[in-house]
């Protein structure tokens, strides 16, 4: 059995043009030898010059259309890609790869369904490649079908266990499933050959977090912040981690360096604001709960937070303003909306009116 094809040598005809030895192919096969050293040498160019003679000469030449097609995905012409490896795989059936590089056409053009079919027909004619595995477990994950993305992935692990890609997509897809125990092993196999991939760092942080490993958490931020000092997500979540454990100093530098990094971002002024209630520092919570919901006027509970701030600083009409913006704005029946409506009557004008204290 060819292991690219499945093309059983012995009883191999010649129409099979599959390029093993039993089919009489070995001109095509050394026509794609010459192109995969083309391909391998970055010459698109030369490549589409030759296919185009080759199936001048020879239009059954299937090979000719798959790299034909291959020189036309590498441009980012899907449309050309699919149309040559459909022509390609109606001439040759049986090849493996034909299957796998429209799988990645069609996964280029958003098409999940056609991909999946066309990686599980690829792994027919070559059940040993893990490409395949990998390919459609990264199609499963991004539709949320985790539990076929793990299979996926540790298949193509048991297959290639050198596959630091399945490592990372199948510790997301158990993370998903919030089996973040299971996510941070996949992870640490990765960081134990690149202690320094900061996207891989970032993940693990992350699951550390939802843990409540904290501390864990903080040594990977650390880290990537001090690989990647400007990296913003590294630097909003160490700022979320600082804030949940009380070190508000901690939290307000950091959201303020992400808001030096991204000034149009609402969200690290709305938690610096948070963060600077706790310090209670209500001028400087009322600021930020502004600004962000000038950024992101959908924002109700900066609108809110800011009505509590002015209340404690005896800005009264401007709590008012803000209770009745956010009112507007948020679902009447939430806890919130209640304690709002209750707080428009204390504060209206009348000598009953109490204020927060």
């Amino acid at each position: 059995m060819h292991k690219d094809t499945g093309c059983n040598e012995t009883t191999c005809g010649s129409s099979c043009d599959c390029g093993c030895s039993g089919c009489g192919g070995s001109e095509k096969n050394q026509f794609s030898e010459r192109m995969q050293a083309l391909y391998d040498q970055g010459k698109t160019t030369e490549i589409l010059a030759e296919c185009n003679k080759v199936l001048h000469e020879t239009p059954e030449n299937s090979d000719g259309y798959f790299w034909r097609g291959v020189v036309a995905a590498v441009a980012g012409n899907f449309d050309q890609a699919l149309a040559d490896y459909n022509k390609a795989i109606d001439l040759n059936p049986k090849k493996a790869a034909y299957y796998t590089y429209r799988g990645s056409a069609y996964a280029m053009t958003d098409d999940t369904a056609n991909a999946v079919v066309d990686y599980s027909k690829a792994m027919l004619y070559d059940p040993a490649n893990w490409l395949n595995y990998a390919n459609r477990g990264v199609m499963y994950l991004n539709k949320n079908m985790y539990e076929h993305a793990i299979d996926d992935f540790t298949k193509a692990i048991e297959l290639e266990p050198e596959d630091m890609g399945s490592y990372v997509n199948r510790g997301d897809a158990f993370a998903a499933r919030n089996l973040f125990s299971v996510a941070i092993a996949d992870y640490n196999k990765v960081l134990e050959q690149y202690p320094e991939e900061t996207g891989v760092l970032i993940k693990r942080g992350q699951a550390y977090y939802e843990l409540g490993m904290n501390e864990e958490a903080l040594r990977d931020y650390n880290k990537i912040i001090e690989l990647e000092p400007d990296n913003i997500t590294a630097v909003a979540i160490r700022a979320s981690i600082y804030l949940g454990q009380g070190k508000l100093d901690e939290a307000i530098a950091d959201f303020t360096r992400a808001i030096e990094l991204d000034p149009r971002d609402s969200r690290p002024y709305f938690f610096r604001g948070v963060a600077e209630v706790a310090n209670k520092d209500y001028p400087a919570a009322i600021a930020d709960f502004d600004r962000s919901t000038t950024l992101n006027p959908d924002n109700t509970l900066a609108y809110y937070n800011k009505a509590l701030c002015c209340e404690m600083q005896h800005r009264n009409d401007e709590a008012i303003a803000a209770y009745n913006e956010f009112i507007s704005r948020a679902n009447p029946e939430s806890t919130e909306a209640r304690h709002a409506n209750e707080r428009l009557k204390a504060l209206d004008n009348t000598p009953g009116g109490t204020q927060i204290q």
